[in-house]
């Protein structure tokens, strides 16, 4: 990859990062002020967030390939229920359509943020996955080749031995 590939592919992460932040920053505020109409207020007001978004980012996280599959099922139930719990939280936070429809907005730019960070690949990353495709039907077609030489000879010796024993019976029936 080029320098001017490379630089291109980082650029367009660091956009959708911080669009992922910006989001995240305020679905933040949009947790507190939900919680503050219901009543809670304090330290314990600033902690709700953690315990919504945060886990919603745990469970991102424990999606990434690194992880078992199990893993990754746990990780989708965590980021499902918690971004819906965010959902409610940042539609609930709006007095006013308009600011629950933008709160519906904040959590839908938080998970195609996500969504698209997730897939974004260099022009390598395609050619190396080509390769991989190229050098498996190369051999898968060894295989198949190795399988129709071994039955090829099997047909021969038989063939062979037929023909000896044939022979063999003539020399035999003449002499």
């Amino acid at each position: 990859m080029t320098g001017k590939q490379k630089a291109l592919v980082l650029t367009i992460k660091a956009i959708v990062k911080s669009y992922f932040i910006g989001a995240l920053s305020i679905s933040f505020m949009h947790v507190i002020e939900a919680w503050h109409k219901l009543g809670l207020t304090g330290w314990q007001l600033w902690t709700t967030p953690a315990g919504i978004d945060g886990i919603a980012i745990i469970g991102m996280m424990m999606r990434s390939d690194a992880f078992s599959t199990s893993t990754r099922q746990l990780g989708l139930k965590l980021q499902l229920g918690a971004g819906a719990l965010s959902l409610v939280c940042n539609v609930y936070a709006g007095d006013t359509v308009g600011e629950r429809v933008y709160g519906i907005l904040i959590v839908v730019l938080f998970i195609l943020a996500e969504w698209v960070s997730s897939r974004i690949e260099s022009r390598q990353v395609e050619h190396a996955r080509e390769q991989a495709a190229k050098r498996m039907a190369a051999a898968a077609k060894a295989t198949a080749t190795r399988r129709a030489n071994t039955a090829a000879r099997e047909r021969l010796v038989k063939n062979g031995k037929r023909r000896m024993s044939k022979e063999l019976g003539e020399i035999l029936a003449t002499a």
